[in-house]
């Protein structure tokens, strides 16, 4: 989605644009802008993303041949390792631009599966082949230059795009009233559900929330420890008051609905969720986790910090911000201003810039 509100949001009176996607589906197909050239490297159903990582190699370089590009950009570490395998092996190449989105150190050695090991042992022998790298956040760009102290002179911060048209259009579609919890305030989290994101930890806040205030939880997103949580929620005996409401085209209506938003993650690339959250006016509870929320939240003044697998402290800065409305309209009001840092055409023209000063390398 960061990439898709960059795209939008370029003047194409400095650029013409394509996109190519290791394969078709989701939402670049149906809200690129209609004059992107949108090309799928991969035809088929293919599951794994290295055999996609692997196969998208070929049909790039011949993209990259037919049109000749300025600059390649690419984002996230499997685009990111196929755009310098596929250029650098052609005479003559594009400048090479990456944009990580996550640390690959923190991120990668906490996991012996496969991909992880086989990423982590490519991203510092291929990354310093580019002639820039984009780290979403200073915390980001810390983790990089840790991994490769040699690409610090070619590595630049911008942040996410985290707020455009979209986001506040979709805070404006309300939920049916019926929908709501009748008995309680919400709480709103947004995520895969996966270890990192520290689900686990806001639950067992809850309990401790519930004590106090009748409160409610939705979940918005799907993964692989949805049945953890399901057998949680179960055993927490919340059953009643928690929702997991797996993908959903528009979650900004559930932002904007919410009596506060909590991001429990164990650590980020930057959160753009929580961006999100303060655009759509609601207040906003993250965890202090590498990196992100203490780079886009200013404690007590636009957001709460709370450190990361702390359920006691989550309890307690959720059950502070739902009973002090003063504390919470400050929240709001400063997140939302807060938020504006981030609008997609401020953050595309950094790009803009950026992209002007490497082709004139």
């Amino acid at each position: 989605m960061h990439l898709l509100r960059i795209i939008n949001h370029l003047d194409r009176q400095k650029f013409s644009l394509s996109l190519a996607l290791a394969r078709s589906g989701g939402s670049y197909q149906t809200a690129l802008a209609n004059d992107v050239d949108l090309h799928i490297l991969n035809t088929g159903k293919i599951s794994s993303s290295t055999v996609r990582m692997i196969r998208s190699i070929g049909p790039l370089q011949k993209l990259i041949q037919a049109k000749e590009p300025d600059i390649l950009c690419s984002v996230m570490d499997h685009a990111n390792i196929v755009a310098i395998l596929a250029s650098r092996a052609l005479p003559t190449c594009p400048k090479v631009v990456l944009s990580v989105q996550i640390p690959p150190f923190i991120t990668r050695r906490r996991s012996w599966h496969i991909v992880n090991r086989l990423l982590l042992f490519l991203i510092p022998r291929l990354y310093p082949r580019a002639d820039r790298v984009v780290a979403l956040s200073r915390g980001v760009a810390e983790d990089l230059t840790a991994l490769m102290p040699e690409i610090g002179d070619r590595m630049e911060v911008i942040y996410n795009a985290g707020v455009e048209a979209r986001v506040l259009s979709g805070a404006s579609d309300p939920l049916p009233a019926e929908a709501l919890p009748q008995n309680g305030p919400l709480i709103v989290a947004c995520g895969r559900l996966a270890e990192e994101k520290g689900f686990s930890y806001l639950l067992d806040a809850l309990v401790r929330v519930r004590s106090v205030i009748p409160a409610h939880l939705w979940i918005i997103g799907e993964g692989e420890q949805r049945r953890y949580l399901e057998k949680k929620i179960k055993h927490l005996n919340l059953t009643d008051c928690v929702r997991l409401l797996g993908f959903q085209h528009n979650p900004f209506k559930y932002m904007a609905t919410a009596d506060v938003f909590v991001l429990s993650s164990l650590f980020e690339g930057f959160g753009n969720v929580i961006v999100e959250a303060m655009a759509c006016g609601t207040p906003v509870i993250a965890t202090s986790c590498p990196y992100g929320p203490p780079e886009i939240i200013k404690d007590g003044v636009n957001g709460i910090l709370v450190p990361p697998a702390d359920k006691e402290a989550l309890s307690q800065a959720i059950i502070r911000v739902l009973t002090d409305e003063v504390l919470k309209q400050r929240l709001s009001r400063n997140g939302k201003e807060r938020s504006q840092d981030f609008n997609a055409r401020t953050i595309a023209s950094l790009y803009e810039d950026l992209f002007l000063r490497v082709v004139n390398i």
